[in-house]
Formats: structure tokens, sequence, C-alpha cells
């Protein structure tokens, strides 16, 4: 099975000028764990998780911070032609809980340990 058949492609994205509190509510209303972080021109340039949110709420971070300012790089990306279990394996080696999935550098997707095991637990992989 490759990630394009698994993959969310339904992504929500966030600025890079928006706020730590524009992020949150954003975070939960998409009831997702993170965030791609695009620039004015839509380019991904960095991801923001709830990893970044706590950290910024233990640090007292007011809320109109700007998201450039916590989120962390750009994380390593895989092509939609991959095997599900090499991405698997990908995500167990860098200790991730998703990977973002871009085609011919755009952003196409981002598929999740949850995923992946779903697809194990339904026998699809």
């Amino acid at each position: 099975m490759k990630v394009a058949e698994l993959m969310q492609t339904s992504l929500k994205t966030i600025s890079a000028d928006s706020t730590l509190a524009d992020a949150i509510t954003d975070l939960a209303e998409a009831q997702v764990s993170a965030l791609p972080v695009v620039d004015r021109f839509g380019r991904a340039v960095g991801v923001l998780s709830t990893r970044e949110v706590l950290k910024a709420e233990r640090a007292d971070v007011d809320r109109d911070t700007k998201v450039l300012e916590l989120m962390a790089p750009w994380p390593v990306t895989i092509e939609p032609d991959l095997d599900v279990r090499q991405a698997a394996q990908e995500m167990l080696y860098l200790n991730v809980q998703r990977l973002f999935v871009e085609f011919e550098g755009a952003l196409v997707g981002v598929i999740s340990q949850t995923d992946v095991v779903g697809a194990v637990a339904t026998s699809r992989v």
C-alpha cells in the first residue's frame, strides 16, 4: 500500500503571522495535533504542534506571539508513492507522530501513526 492511499489530504494550515491564540483555536477546531505553517506565498516553512503550544504555555508566552517565533522547522517529508511500511519505519526512526507528504515541492497530505495503525487493524496493510 502506498502513502497516497492512506494519507489525509484535507490539510488545515496556519500562517506564520498568526498568533498563538489563533493556533490554539485552529488546533482545537480542526481536532489535529499539528498544523503546517505557511508563509505569505503559501510555502510550508515550519510546523506548529501541540508540543510547541505546551512549551509556550509552560513558559507563559503571550498569546499574541506570532507562530513564526514558536514553530518547529519544516520537518522531513515523504513522497506519496512511498510504501506505507517505509513511512512507518521513518516515523519510528525520526521519533515523530506524523509525516507530511509533498509532491513536486507542494504539500499534498499528511500521514500519521494513527493512520498506519488503523490500516493495520483493518488488515489494509
